[in-house]
């Protein structure tokens, strides 16, 4: 081996030992115990193969889970077009003060999920909340949102797209600033509206940035677990308890079934790995890339 690969080698090797220690190493741990029987008191282990994954797969409340995070996704994915409809707002040159907004809008990215439940639980809050107020101001009762089976995972999808809408209008922006003026200014000789210059033109040179938007939200939504975790602890019932909290209760919530945590956790891998997949090969093919 020369002196020179010997200094390469050296210099990546800090970067694989942290990525070994809190990466791999997990991984592989994680792996082993989703193919045991892990007793709650004496860790002990008892080997059951893949009854972990047999019995997840025949649990109601994994499919219940499965349900509440794709509804979850879904809400995700409709905060996406409201992202890019507010961004295409702040893109018209028109404002003095459009840097303030964009600034603004970009703030909840910056606050914590901690900080977001506790901020948007006093606003659910069914007596002196502002939503509930705010509806009162237009006749409408507002419901009890975080104890009501009916409305708890609307307020948790709310205050994650919340969180993810400032990043999202970001990177929109940044995408429609790519799109050459005059594209529009031939299509207003043309005589096209509003609508059809974001329909014709908009739109479809931005579906790099869509696609991008759209994985990167999917994943997040996914992985909620600080939102859910302060605003409803998974209830009322199981109502928004999703794939990733049902790992953290399995595991560390009362008698723990490690195991069975480590099983959910790698579905919940091959599931986002698979949603990926699926937008990759069907979403792919109609992107317009220039």
């Amino acid at each position: 081996m020369s002196r020179q690969n010997t200094s390469a080698y050296l210099y990546i090797l800090p970067t694989f030992a942290v990525l070994g220690l809190f990466v791999y190493f997990p991984i592989i741990a994680s792996a082993r115990l989703s193919l045991n029987r892990v007793a709650p008191f004496g860790n002990q282990e008892i080997w059951v193969g893949l009854g972990n994954y047999t019995r997840l797969l025949q649990d109601p409340e994994f499919w219940d889970t499965i349900r509440v995070s794709v509804l979850m996704t879904a809400g995700t994915i409709v905060g996406v077009g409201v992202a890019v409809g507010i961004a295409i707002l702040l893109s018209v040159p028109m404002r003095r003060l459009s840097w303030l907004h964009r600034s603004l809008i970009f703030v909840p990215v910056v606050i914590s999920s901690a900080i977001a439940g506790v901020l948007f639980r006093l606003l659910y809050n069914p007596v002196v909340g502002f939503f509930n107020y705010w509806l009162s101001l237009v006749g409408i009762d507002g419901p009890n949102w975080l104890n009501s089976r009916s409305w708890a995972l609307t307020a948790v999808t709310i205050t994650v797209v919340w969180r993810q809408i400032g990043f999202n209008v970001i990177i929109a922006l940044a995408g429609l600033q790519q799109i050459d003026e005059q594209l529009y200014e031939a299509a207003k000789v043309d005589g096209a509206g509003v609508i059809a210059r974001v329909r014709k033109i908009t739109l479809p040179l931005l579906t790099p940035t869509l696609f991008f938007l759209l994985i990167v939200n999917v994943i997040i939504s996914l992985q909620t677990f600080g939102e859910i975790n302060i605003l409803t602890d998974g209830g009322p019932g199981r109502a928004t308890t999703n794939l990733v909290y049902s790992v953290f209760v399995d595991a560390f919530v009362g008698t723990s079934f490690r195991g069975f945590a480590s099983a959910q956790a790698f579905l919940l891998a091959i599931l986002i790995v698979v949603i990926s997949f699926v937008q990759f090969r069907g979403l792919g093919k109609r992107v317009h890339y220039g």
